[in-house]
């Protein structure tokens, strides 16, 4: 065995900024790295006794991210004096280190070798199962003073097993990816099933049993790459649930391209595997192992926090992401407060986070922290990698804003996504909104984490000019329902809009009448409309969005074109069929077509961010590029191929500033809220620039499925729904209630006019029932 430990490095003339050295050594083609501070480095000389013209190559390298040059010195040991001089040690002072043209720097080194034979490995009755005793641990310990003693291994062969399970991978880099984990043990080979996407799910578990001479077996690597003994050494003989950051395996100082949780054991005979169970997400959970050749390459989030609105009850505290402890000011007294402050926040890139948590708390008290409301960022929606789209495009950094996020509180939504974890997904009922905008910064050195923003806030007061919007609902039916004892009713809100239990707001018309739920004979009950529809109309005030949900609704167009096209396609079950080229050629053309309608031009816009424009730069070229691959496209693996391009619309059709609320449709029973069902804002939005701006269901009759809290498979009704939301002086082009007749109810509101006119006029509450 030959073991090398490096005491001390000395750097001439001093780097800036402060260099990061890392120690390669080669010795008979085999490499191995230390960090500093230093770590012992070990080989394994078998039956190959050192010879005269042995020696160890030592490259000393700066792994500062920054540096284009990491080539610091490089030097040559000589292990001519430990070939016959077993378990002695070669103390090397002050050895000169060379630069690349071979000549003498001011940089030095200082280490130590030790060189053991196989004869002294010889085992006594008291040597442990591993091969030595504590004596002789003690004793090899004081002969390289300073570093810790690996345990000598044994000559005779043992039982190992080794497990390695795949949980997932986050923020792979690539375009369209079908990830697939190759595991190699020793080398046998294991692969995971393919996943698709940039965060692949596979939780698979591989189980690799040897016979081997510890000394031999532990020399052996598991790639994804580590020794075998690293893991046997570890704490319970095992890594347990911990974060890998992947390389190019070629190209290391081209940074992480993308993290892997893993857990990997190697157990002996009579070892017993240790609980591997789901642990809580804690600042354990982003433990990440990398190699030191690996840069990190950081970046700084500065989170600029405005103001909020619409906030109830108590003190008020900004609340901020990734576990951080980063707050704004408290602000007390007031449903609507103003911070101006910037929160700074250093991340490594990629991040290994997919998410940016807010939280909005209420503190009437010293460490009294109540939740008001939360509201949830991806990053993959505020940021690019490039690698969806092929060529020169570079993607663009984390951005955002300013814009309104919207706060949701209360219970959380039936656990239906099992990809989206407890902790991050946000509660159903409405809490406000903040105002926010994030700007990411590469940079080296390290500014304030909180300060004051300056008076020049007044830039952003442009974003929250309001217009009124009108919202009208027309029931038609609900069926499929469980049996109720006590009358329902339904309630339609958007925001604290038509929430009739919220006291700050002006009571609006924003409920149907109490109806009981009749049974229809069969297993189920309904409500008895007939031929008498309710109408419920809510007038409420948000900013003028539409320049950027026109964008958004042309790009849904499109993908629900391309869906149902592909859904047909599948339909048709015999391959051999003639209409399935008839299909694919069809699919093909309204592909190119609807490719070829641009995207409403936002870069001019006076109200345009920083992520419209990226987004609607990012929209364009990956339409461009569908236009070309559909153009090309050759009727072989037709499903795979439309599934690549379905997965490339979802990646960028998320909006995630909209700022207005979603539409709730609450069903109530003794004014108790027992189901819900939710619209996208954006869906039922009406726009002046024609129906292919407009949302694909605004003015048209949908199913909707409510959701309550009974059991999993149990739906609470079957409700079809016609919905309109706009301007109010738009309200001319509401074409709901034209098959009809109208009938004003006086229940909270009492008014004569017909709801386009109390939208028009200067009525605050409209008198639709």
């Amino acid at each position: 065995m030959l073991r090398l430990f490096v005491g001390s490095a000395k750097i001439e003339p001093p780097l800036t900024p402060p260099p990061k050295p890392c120690l390669t050594v080669y010795f008979r083609g085999r490499t191995l790295t230390s960090p500093c501070p230093p770590q012992a480095l070990v080989w394994y000389l078998w039956n190959r006794p050192l010879e005269k013209d042995s020696f160890l190559q030592i490259i000393l390298q700066d792994m500062t991210p920054s540096k284009k040059e990491r080539f610091i010195g490089l030097a040559t040991v000589l292990l001519k004096s430990l070939e016959k001089k077993s378990r002695e040690v070669l103390f090397v002072k002050d050895l000169v280190l060379l630069n690349h043209s071979m000549e003498p720097t001011d940089c030095t080194i200082n280490l130590q070798v030790f060189h053991m034979t196989q004869e002294d490995f010889e085992r006594t009755e008291k040597e442990d199962v591993l091969g030595i005793t504590m004596k002789e641990a003690a004793r090899q310990k004081l002969m390289v003073p300073g570093a810790t003693t690996p345990v000598v291994l044994s000559s005779k062969p043992q039982h190992f097993q080794v497990r390695v399970k795949v949980f997932e991978g986050r923020q792979l880099m690539g375009n369209n990816i079908k990830a697939t984990t190759k595991v190699t043990i020793a080398g046998h080979q294991h692969n995971t099933r393919v996943k698709m996407g940039n965060n692949p799910f596979f939780n698979e578990i591989f189980f690799q049993n040897f016979h081997e001479i510890p000394a031999k077996f532990f020399d052996e690597v598991i790639l994804i790459q580590t020794d075998i003994g690293f893991i046997y050494h570890c704490p319970g003989h095992a890594i347990i649930r911990k974060w890998l950051g992947l390389c190019h395996p070629n190209k290391s100082t081209s940074g992480v391209r993308g993290y892997l949780k893993v857990t990997i054991c190697v157990l002996g005979a009579g070892d017993q595997a240790p609980v591997d169970q789901k642990l809580t997400y804690s600042t354990d959970d982003v433990q990440v192992f990398k190699s030191m050749a690996v840069p990190i390459k950081m970046a700084y989030l500065q989170f600029f926090i405005y103001c909020a609105e619409d906030l109830h009850s108590g003190g008020r505290r900004g609340g901020t992401p990734l576990n951080l402890p980063l707050k704004t000011i408290v602000q007390t007294q007031t449903d609507n407060p103003i911070w101006n402050q910037i929160l700074t926040f250093q991340i490594q890139m990629p991040c290994l986070s997919r998410y940016i948590k807010f939280r909005v708390l209420n503190c009437p008290k010293q460490n009294c922290w109540d939740e008001i409301g939360t509201v949830t960022l991806c990053l993959n929606q505020i940021s690019s990698s490039g690698e969806l789209i092929e060529g020169m495009y570079s993607g663009f950094l984390p951005c955002f804003g300013p814009c309104f996020l919207t706060l949701r509180g209360g219970k959380k939504p039936p656990f239906r996504i099992y990809c989206i974890h407890d902790s991050v997904r946000d509660g159903l009922s409405y809490r406000g909104r903040v105002y926010l905008e994030l700007i990411t910064q590469l940079k080296s050195q390290q500014e304030t984490w909180i300060k004051d923003l300056s008076r020049d806030v007044i830039r952003v007061e442009k974003q929250q000019n309001r217009q009124k919007y009108g919202l009208c609902v027309v029931f038609i039916s609900c069926t499929m329902m469980p049996s109720f004892k006590d009358l329902i009713q339904f309630e339609v809100s958007i925001g604290y809009y038509g929430n009739k239990m919220d006291l700050n707001y002006k009571p609006l018309v924003s409920t149907t009448q109490y109806s009981p739920v009749i049974y229809d004979g069969n297993i189920y009950y309904y409500v008895p409309w007939y031929n008498t529809k309710p109408v419920v109309a809510v007038t409420s005030n948000w900013e003028d969005v539409s320049f950027r949900i026109n964008c958004l609704n042309v790009l849904q167009v499109t993908r629900d074109h391309l869906k149902a096209n592909l859904d047909t396609l599948k339909s048709i079950r015999n391959p051999r069929d003639p209409d399935v080229l008839s299909q694919w050629e069809k699919l093909r053309q309204e592909l190119m077509e609807d490719c070829k309608t641009p995207l409403p031009d936002v870069k001019d816009h006076p109200k345009a961010t920083n992520l419209d424009k990226q987004k609607w730069e990012l929209r364009s070229l990956l339409l461009q590029e569908l236009a070309q691959k559909a153009q090309k496209a050759e009727p072989k693996d037709m499903v795979a191929t439309v599934e690549d391009w379905l997965q490339c619309l979802d990646v960028v059709l998320t909006e995630p500033q909209v700022s207005l609320p979603d539409v709730m449709i609450w069903l109530m029973a003794k004014d108790q809220r027992v189901a819900y069902a939710r619209v996208p804002a954006h869906r039922v939005l009406f726009s002046q620039a024609g129906p292919l701006h407009s949302g694909s269901f605004c003015g048209k009759i949908q199913t909707l499925y409510p959701e309550g809290e009974g059991p999993k498979n149990m739906v609470p009704g079957h409700l079809r729904v016609c919905m309109w939301l706009g301007n109010v002086t738009d309200s001319k082009n509401l074409q709901l209630l034209h098959d009809g007749d109208m009938v004003v109810y006086a229940e909270t509101v009492s008014s004569g006019q017909t709801g386009q006119e109390c939208w028009r006029g200067g009525v605050q509450g409209p008198g639709l029932g």
